[in-house]
């Protein structure tokens, strides 16, 4: 048979089990705390697709912190920002670059956020009038640093399930 004791810490145990349900259940039904965070860390995404696209080097390493690493396929990967810049400074407004971007997954944890999308870049080389098309995932991993998103690593890869053309019609 159970006592006062047990009795009272079982409905208190019960109560707050309810509160953090019911709490659980107002933040996910909660459009506002999930489309804020969307649509900041979406606005981070697209941060390096706009940099990139106008040729700013210095606005591209601005997103970054002092030790991220990048991963591209077909690359070996890229060390602290000082390689990061030299690897970008060598390609960046040599072409005429559109991104389209799908992101699939955004999230966050305390300081670190990721962002998973699909993306297609089309890129014509302004001196040759060459054309290059790329199509593949990406996983941009952020810390937060003095209350702004940095980008800690940038990884791409080629992946059969995302082909030409982008869903925009982008060809």
């Amino acid at each position: 048979m159970m006592g006062h004791r047990g009795t009272a810490s079982r409905v208190l145990f019960l109560q707050l089990r309810l509160g953090a349900i019911a709490l659980l259940a107002a933040l996910l039904s909660s459009p506002m705390a999930l489309s804020d965070f969307e649509t900041e860390i979406a606005a981070e995404g697209g941060k390096w697709a706009h940099y990139y696209e106008q040729a700013d080097l210095d606005g591209l390493m601005t997103l970054y912190v002092e030790d991220a690493i990048v991963a591209l396929h077909g690359q070996p990967a890229l060390f602290g920002i000082d390689t990061i810049r030299d690897y970008f400074a060598q390609r960046i407004g040599k072409a005429e670059a559109t991104f389209e971007l799908d992101y699939e997954l955004r999230e966050t944890h305390g300081d670190i956020a990721y962002i998973i999308s699909k993306y297609w870049l089309k890129a014509t080389d302004k001196t040759t009038g060459a054309l290059y098309k790329e199509a593949g995932r990406s996983l941009l991993v952020y810390k937060r640093q003095d209350g702004q998103w940095k980008i800690a690593a940038d990884i791409d890869q080629s992946t059969p399930d995302v082909t030409w053309p982008a869903p925009s019609g982008l060809n």
